[in-house]
C-alpha cells in the first residue's frame, strides 16, 4: 500500500474481500476493518512518515472457515508498543497516542507486535453466533 492516508481504504476493501472465506460474521468483518484502518494508517503516517517512496507491506493469510490473519509492516524505526498507556485511564485521556493500538485490541482476537515494533498482527477466528472478539464469555 502506498504511504498515504487516501489509500488506506482502498487498503481495507481490498482485505476483506481476501478474507472473505474465513466466514467471519458482518460485526467481526466490521471490527476487522476499524482494525486494519488503524494499522494501516499506523504504518503509513508515524512509521513510514507518509513518504511514498516507503510503501506499507500488508500480507493476508486465511484459513478457511476458520480465521483470518492481516499483517501491516512499515519500514519505520518501530517503537516500544510495551510503553503505551491505556487511553482510558482517566489520566492519559487527554495524551496522545495509544488509542489506536487500543481499539485493535478491544476488535480482533489477536494483535502481536514484531520485537521492532513495526510489523503488528491481527488475528480474527470466526466465532459462533453472537459472539465477538472481547466478549467475556
Amino acid at each position: 500500500m502506498p504511504s498515504r492516508r487516501d489509500a488506506v481504504a482502498p487498503a481495507v476493501e481490498r482485505i476483506l474481500r481476501a478474507a472473505v472465506s474465513a466466514g467471519l460474521g458482518a460485526e467481526q468483518r466490521d471490527n476487522l476493518a476499524v482494525a486494519c484502518a488503524e494499522a494501516l494508517s499506523n504504518a503509513a503516517v508515524h512509521g513510514n512518515r507518509l513518504e511514498p517512496s516507503r510503501p506499507v507491506r500488508v500480507l493476508v493469510v486465511v484459513e478457511r472457515l476458520a480465521c483470518a490473519i492481516v499483517e501491516v509492516t512499515d519500514s519505520g524505526p518501530g517503537f516500544d508498543f510495551a510503553r503505551l498507556t491505556d487511553p482510558t485511564d482517566p489520566g492519559h485521556l487527554l495524551a496522545p497516542g495509544g488509542r489506536g493500538v487500543f481499539l485493535m485490541r478491544r476488535l480482533v482476537d489477536g494483535v502481536e507486535f514484531n520485537r521492532q515494533g513495526n510489523r503488528v498482527r491481527l488475528t480474527v477466528r470466526r466465532h459462533p453466533r453472537g459472539r465477538a472478539a472481547g466478549d467475556a464469555r
